[in-house]
């Protein structure tokens, strides 16, 4: 599923307008359809739905959407933000025509108080401002959306919920808090982004007749929803007569004793993501007292930093940073085990090492999938985490061009920028995933389908779709509050098993 920017939308739409040939009113009239669709689904019969219509083409959609849903017998009332004589285009003619159906129509004069229109709604359908919002809403439409939220009535917004900008997920100054939101022709990347989710509630997509080519076409289809479907198509197969060897031989690279743990994680995980043997390696002499509990696991031993570039050698993939700490020698000891795999996840501790590695201008022969969240991406960029949030397709994608990496910004809606520099956003996951060693359980899932022969950007993007479905898995089972990271470990083969069977 393609996520689209505002200008992308506009292309698409003038795409299919001029060169394919289909009038705007038609487009328009789709759209309404969907509205209407969802809207009488989510009220009662013969309940009261108030249509709030700005004055372009958005608003035109809520004016036939209102028209269909007077013909389907509910109680419509239209609020209509600017004066009819002013409508322009499409959002004219919808007007003309509303006028021949049983719709209570009330024309805003900049001073009435809307609170019981807004109250009195079993749903109200926001259509006032679409993905043309370039500025800060003006206090007098702003008044109005805070109206809106203020009741407390349930709303469906059409598009976009009024007030976000569609490229960022930005407040402009206000918005609509929906409880649902119908995207029209292509889902906007606001959903997705900064105070998208909490803005736009549950959102599905509804196709408006826009031309299917029109994303390949426009190149505007770069930035990509993950899809269950496509990672079920990504996920290595199993053959009768498969063999461990088939599967790759991951090595993780350990931290002293006391972030163990973070090591352990992440090995567990990769064995449960399919990866036909797993090597943890430790530095110093004792004995991890993990084999016990999974003798699976096997172990080596480095004490000085140029010990360890040789336990990578005939390994698939690299997983470094979990439980690591800074040591004398370190960067040159990443350059040194990077030059002899073919892959590798750069994680935690590793990545600060990796900021150093590169900034000379030296780039590893590994494929690299690095893994930081916004505080650590934050670091990376030299941003403050605000600025990595407001934005964070972008940041990925700028540090997967200057780097020549994967990168995986982790956070609500994880953002993975390819090397060619697609973009993946992840739908899974949810807030009880905010634990400790969650992020070392995704680096081994990644690390594993790496060693499975997955490219770096399927690995990465397959790896955080399956980590975000075990989460939810594990919220299912153990509430939201009380998960830790070894509930998702435990639920990545449940997750697993639920996408390969579902084809």
């Amino acid at each position: 599923m393609y996520l689209v920017s505002n200008a992308e939308m506009r292309r698409l739409d003038r795409y299919t307008i001029e060169e394919v040939g289909i009038p705007a009113i038609v487009l328009m009239e789709n759209a309404a359809a969907g509205v209407a669709e969802w809207a009488a689904e989510l009220t009662p019969e013969g309940g009261r739905i108030v249509v709030a219509a700005g004055r372009g083409n958005n608003g035109g959609d809520g004016l036939a959407a209102a028209r269909r849903l007077a013909s389907r017998g509910f109680s419509v009332d239209v609020w209509l933000g600017t004066s009819p004589d002013r409508l322009t285009g499409e959002a004219a003619i919808q007007w003309r025509a509303l006028q021949h159906w049983p719709v209570n129509v009330h024309v805003d004069d900049g001073s009435s108080d809307w609170r019981e229109l807004w109250e009195g709604a079993d749903l109200i359908v926001d259509a006032l401002l679409g993905t043309g919002l370039s500025r800060p809403v003006d206090i007098r439409l702003g008044r109005v959306i805070d109206g809106i939220n203020a009741s407390n009535r349930p709303v469906l917004a059409v598009d976009l919920p009024s007030g976000l900008d569609g490229d960022t997920g930005r407040i402009m100054g206000t918005a609509i808090r929906a409880r649902w939101t119908l995207c029209l022709g292509w889902a906007k990347r606001g959903l997705v982004m900064g105070e998208g989710p909490r803005c736009a509630g549950a959102w599905r997509v509804w196709d408006i007749g826009l031309a299917p080519e029109g994303p390949e076409r426009l190149g505007a289809n770069r930035v990509r929803l993950i899809q269950e479907e496509e990672v079920r198509t990504w996920m290595p197969r199993r053959p009768y007569d498969a063999n461990k060897g088939h599967y790759g031989h991951l090595l993780v690279m350990a931290g002293h004793g006391r972030m163990w743990g973070a090591a352990l994680m992440s090995a567990v995980s990769a064995y449960r993501a399919g990866a036909g043997l797993v090597t943890v390696a430790v530095r110093g002499d004792a004995v991890p007292p993990w084999l016990g509990i999974h003798p699976e696991l096997m172990t080596a031993f480095w004490n000085l930093p140029e010990e360890a570039p040789a336990l990578v050698e005939g390994k698939q993939a690299l997983v470094v940073g979990p439980g690591l700490v800074r040591f004398d020698g370190d960067v040159p000891w990443l350059k040194a085990l990077l030059g002899k795999v073919r892959c590798a996840v750069v994680d935690a501790g590793a990545l600060e090492i990796w900021k150093e590695a590169i900034e000379g201008g030296w780039r590893p022969a590994a494929r690299v999938v690095v893994t930081p969240h916004p505080k650590e991406m934050a670091r990376l960029t030299g941003l403050d985490t605000a600025e990595v949030q407001a934005d964070r397709i972008e940041v990925a994608r700028r540090v997967a061009r200057s780097c020549g990496c994967t990168v995986v910004l982790k956070g609500a809606y994880t953002v993975v920028a390819g090397e060619d520099e697609e973009v993946w956003v992840n739908p899974t996951g949810n807030p009880g995933m905010a634990t400790g060693g969650t992020g070392d359980v995704l680096a081994g899932v990644i690390g594993s389908l790496l060693a499975q022969g997955l490219p770096p950007g399927r690995a990465a993007a397959a790896g955080v779709y399956l980590h975000g479905l075990a989460g939810d898995l594990a919220a299912q089972a153990e509430g939201l509050a009380s998960m830790v990271a070894t509930d998702v470990i435990a639920q990545l083969g449940p997750a697993i098993r639920q996408v390969v069977e579902r084809g």
